[in-house]
């Protein structure tokens, strides 16, 4: 019997295998599409009916789209759900970076979206899991912010789409390993065609695991390199390390400072933590990725590790601000067309 692990990886590379058949709400990255096998004759419209023509058998950017497939007797049947043509961002880490796609626990820093958010833009979805599939009800405050910023920068009407690819708790050591879930979800998420990946303000376990600084090195090397498996050429930017703190206590408990703040203090942190955080920053400016912005200035919460609503929002701007950047220089369509 097939463990759990194997046998959602079973059915992950089944849906693989029918991705000419596009999945509903999902967003391809520019230049890329459903396939249907050769020989097939199709054709792609919009959500008006209008027929939509690329050059090469691609599709230009916009959405939402769907696929009809020309039958022997010369009918048009609808193929999969509708999709999108746009930017697609890879998100990896730890439990900063999975509570973007996340409503909750506030504890590890995942939060709603509120009212006075602005909203996802017209053209996004999110695939927080292999589970749900892609989305449109984008609820995590991460994701909403971290979509509207990147709309702002580059404009709208430009489908975006964010790809869970993180694991809470997980070190680099982790990530690279194919046999662990982390690891094993992560080649899922990368075996998917993107425009860039973040790795963002991963390092917290090693640091509390000591992991040897040339060490962490060489498994955040490999994680990259999983990054690149469906995208050789994209850009994958390194959000660093973020500020950690000592935990906020009242009488040595972390539950009474949640419901008496203003009574609990701020423990120093560990200096040996100290350090060792210095150390995986150090390793991390070394391997010589682009920014995916600043974490120097986001204060984490009551337990030193994790983001507040306000940290979130911050970190997902900084986060967007380099993004767009990177793919203003980047991402262009077969045609030659680029941002």
């Amino acid at each position: 019997m097939l463990r759990p692990a194997a046998l959602l990886a079973c059915l992950w590379l089944a849906a693989s295998a029918a991705a000419a058949e596009p999945s509903p709400d999902r967003i391809y990255p520019l230049g890329e599409g459903p396939r249907l096998p050769p020989g097939t004759a199709w054709q792609a419209e919009d959500e008006a009916g209008r027929m939509i023509a690329g050059p090469e058998g691609s599709l230009p950017p916009g959405g939402w789209y769907r696929l009809l497939r020309r039958e022997p007797d010369g009918s048009l049947a609808p193929v999969g759900g509708r999709f999108a043509i746009g930017l697609v961002v890879i998100v990896t880490g730890q439990s900063q970076a999975s509570s973007l796609f996340a409503t909750a626990p506030a504890a590890a820093g995942a939060f709603p979206a509120t009212p006075d958010d602005p909203p996802a833009p017209p053209l996004a979805a999110i695939l927080p899991d292999e589970a749900t599939g892609w989305t449109t009800a984008i609820a995590p405050l991460g994701a909403r912010i971290l979509l509207a910023e990147l709309a702002r920068h580059l404009g709208p009407g430009l489908p975006l789409g964010l790809v869970n690819a993180a694991w809470g708790d997980s070190s680099a050591a982790m990530l690279a390993d194919p046999a662990t879930r982390p690891g094993a979800r992560l080649r899922r998420m990368a075996a998917m065609p993107a425009s860039a990946a973040l790795i963002l303000a991963h390092g917290t376990t090693d640091v509390l695991a000591g992991t040897p600084p040339a060490a962490y090195a060489e498994r955040l090397a490999a994680v990259i390199a999983t990054l690149r498996t469906a995208s050789p050429a994209m850009p994958v930017l390194l959000a660093p390390l973020p500020p950690l703190l000592g935990r906020t206590t009242l009488l040595g408990s972390g539950r009474l400072a949640m419901h008496l703040p203003g009574l609990a203090r701020r423990q120093p942190l560990d200096p040996a933590l100290v350090r060792r955080a210095e150390a995986i920053r150090a390793a991390q400016s070394g391997l010589g990725l682009p920014s995916g912005g600043s974490m120097a200035a986001i204060t984490p919460g009551l337990d030193g590790i994790h983001w507040t609503e306000a940290g979130v929002r911050q970190a997902a701007r900084e986060a967007a601000a380099a993004l767009a950047a990177a793919l203003r220089g980047t991402a262009c369509t077969r045609a030659g067309r680029c941002l």
